[in-house]
């Protein structure tokens, strides 16, 4: 078992690392409990060795590798718990990320599937918290629903391809007509929910 130890925490590890860019992956519960139950395990044999320790009336020969397996259980808890931690944590900032950000209806049902019943009530009541908040700066956009979000913009103008007719726009530069197949260089600012929409696209 010993030589074993610590793998379920190295892939979860590396799960998390290879799922951060995605929406949400689906919670790992075989993996996480695999590694809570190596923790329960590890410590219940720290602590056995530990009682025999203070139970022998001699020190024993081999003390000194009691004591190194003693040490090496309890660096391997602590592994297991950092990664639980940071796999955890990972999670739910992007739980946060998809409440405040773009709008989630037409994604709901795939990213419930994919959480835990704790992450969905988390996402529950922060949603609530989030929603509750919005409303009473309804002049000002703080995201969702295809808002520009709280983003800041990088590039004041932008370069954009019309790829959907979208008709005049009235800007404070003055009229916009986007015709499909037009190229425009405009404030982003005036446009980005038209990019977010798909009726245009940023040209880098």
């Amino acid at each position: 078992m010993s030589s074993m130890m610590g793998e379920s925490s190295y892939k979860l590890a590396k799960e998390a690392k290879r799922t951060s860019d995605m929406l949400i992956s689906t919670y790992n519960d075989d993996l996480v409990q695999n590694v809570c139950r190596e923790i329960r395990m590890l410590h219940a044999r720290a602590e056995a060795s530990v009682r025999g320790m203070r139970n022998s009336n001699t020190a024993p020969p081999n003390v000194p590798s009691q004591l190194t397996q003693i040490m090496l259980h309890h660096l391997t808890i602590k592994r297991n718990k950092r990664i639980l931690f940071a796999y955890h944590h990972q999670r739910l900032e992007k739980l946060k990320e998809l409440s405040w950000g773009i709008g989630r209806q037409s994604q709901e049902r795939q990213i419930k599937e994919a959480l835990s019943k704790e992450e969905n009530d988390f996402l529950e009541s922060y949603g609530d918290l989030v929603n509750n908040y919005k409303s009473h700066f309804l002049d000002i956009d703080l995201g969702g629903n295809g808002g520009v979000g709280l983003d800041p913009p990088l590039d004041l103008f932008i370069e954009v391809r019309v790829l959907r007719d979208a008709g005049k726009i009235i800007t404070e530069y003055g009229e916009l007509n986007l015709t499909k197949g037009n190229q425009e260089f405009v404030r982003r600012s005036d446009v980005e929910t038209l990019i977010k929409a798909g009726y245009l696209k940023h040209i880098a």
